[in-house]
């Protein structure tokens, strides 16, 4: 789950006004995240009133959501969203101005979709869109989900170790755009920010890149986090 999510109780948010306030302020990247990628133009908040509409939307899946039903939050509100700036577009008429299928436009109408509506084949739809989309990533960086499970670390010291570099290179923007610019691990500026031996990180190496490339795209991986990150909540909480 994205890094400002793990202070986050779910109860609290729905039970106190202003925790959910808090909430819905720094979800806020996330928000703009999702509406520019559906809307395909930047939007900035206070100018662009689809930013208003994708707010409506992710605060109305607070109030639907099903914490039980193990369905990714974000997944949802990400779902919600999407239907109410489709819909918002229709009703401007300005459905041209949107890439959308036939599937999506016949859907634009029922934005109030239930959390037991959110069906399997839904979710199944979006996972394999973000395998795809992260595979895609991966070459980029010569690596593979082949690769990452062949290096994965066996004992949970090391991988908690890698996972901690991971993060630190993936949540600094600096250490981070190096990567994007050279396609490496900025190795020894890692080992000066870390303390990890410069050794673990050479036979952590694809798994770090791997792991901080999904880390640092944090809005876009939102199965897959939960998949290849099961037990960051639980370390962070």
């Amino acid at each position: 789950m994205p890094e400002w999510e793990f202070k986050w109780s779910w109860e609290k948010i729905t039970l106190d006004p202003q925790a959910r306030e808090d909430f819905l302020q720094e979800s806020q990247p996330f928000i703009r995240h999702v509406s520019i990628q559906t809307c395909h133009r930047t939007l900035e908040w206070g100018r662009d009133e689809e930013l208003s509409e994708a707010l409506i939307a992710f605060n109305e899946a607070i109030d639907h959501f099903e914490e039980e039903r193990s369905v990714p939050f974000l997944a949802y509100a990400r779902l919600l969203m999407k239907r109410r700036l489709i819909d918002y577009y229709r009703k401007q008429r300005l459905r041209d101005a949107l890439s959308l299928d036939q599937d999506e436009v016949g859907q634009a109408v029922e934005i109030h979709v239930g959390i037991h509506e959110f069906q399997e084949r839904q979710q199944n739809q979006e996972r394999a869109a973000e395998i795809q989309e992260f595979s895609l990533a991966l070459k980029r960086y010569g690596l593979s989900f082949q690769v990452l499970a062949e290096v994965c670390p066996k004992h949970r010291d090391s991988r908690e170790t890698l996972l901690r570099v991971a993060r630190t290179l993936a949540l600094s923007s600096e250490l981070w755009a190096q990567v994007e610019k050279t396609g490496k691990l900025p190795m020894q500026a890692l080992n000066i920010k870390t303390q990890v031996h410069p050794k673990v990180l050479e036979r952590g190496r694809k798994y770090i890149l791997a792991v901080a490339l999904l880390i640092a795209n944090q809005h876009d991986y939102i199965y897959l986090r939960e998949y290849v990150l099961p037990d960051e909540r639980r370390a962070e909480g």
